[in-house]
């Protein structure tokens, strides 16, 4: 998580945060009321499958199979995923990682304060981290580099 979090230039703390939230594993497949699913342990949906076998040029079912069973691949696919949301964001880190969980506003300020909540259990609550969201953010601060994807594509 650290390595795909500082490629994406992303906070480190922020993807171990998701991953509580998801609650994924290696090898879950969660099954949506869409007909979509989530794989792995960052819970990345399968609407990411064509994206991602583009830019990684591997069949699609390779992807999938890998979302499913190889952590780092998952892992390294959801920061991608982050990355582009906090891109489209103008670099705002917490609508990004709503964006990860859903668009709709409701489910995207619900996801939020998650994310920020697992940060605290994961990391501690310093003062005033839970109005600002710097527990999830920690002490690094990154402009927008680039990147790719979310869990759930627009």
């Amino acid at each position: 998580m650290a390595a795909a979090a500082s490629f994406y230039a992303l906070p480190p703390r922020v993807l171990p945060a998701i991953q509580l939230v998801e609650g994924g594993r290696v090898g879950t497949v969660a099954a949506d009321a869409d007909g979509t699913a989530d794989l792995g342990i960052m819970q990345v949906n399968t609407r990411w499958i064509a994206t991602l076998a583009a830019v990684t040029h591997l069949p699609a079912a390779a992807v999938r199979a890998r979302l499913t069973f190889d952590p780092c691949f998952n892992i390294a696919a959801a920061a991608a995923i982050l990355r582009t949301y906090r891109v489209e964001t103008h670099g705002d880190l917490m609508a990004a990682i709503g964006d990860y969980h859903s668009h709709t506003p409701a489910l995207n300020l619900g996801y939020r304060e998650a994310v920020v909540q697992a940060a605290h259990a994961l990391f501690g609550a310093p003062g005033h981290a839970a109005a600002t969201g710097s527990a999830v953010a920690g002490r690094a601060v990154a402009g927008p580099r680039g990147g790719g994807g979310g869990a759930t594509p627009r």
